[in-house]
């Protein structure tokens, strides 16, 4: 009587490992294929517009004229 009851609650704790086994390597698998669809996800890049066109690029200034440069020294631009 007692060999059976024995042999009935081993046969139960290792159903439960296994069970536990299987669920844990569902975990991993999970976190597996999450880790490389986070890998595989394109990277958002923010970068700057550049204009194509000269219109485009001046178009926000107008008719604005530059000021013009000023010159520091005697001989600034012969640069003696």
């Amino acid at each position: 009587m007692y060999g059976n009851a024995m042999y009935e609650m081993a046969r139960l704790r290792i159903a439960e490992q296994q069970r536990a086994a299987r669920e844990a390597g569902e975990a991993r698998r999970a976190a597996a294929r999450a880790r490389h669809a986070r890998k595989e996800a394109p990277e958002t890049i923010a970068t700057p517009v550049i204009p194509d066109f000269a219109e485009e690029m001046f178009a926000a200034t107008g008719d604005a004229v530059p000021e013009p440069r000023r010159e520091r020294g005697r001989h600034a631009r012969s640069g003696h």
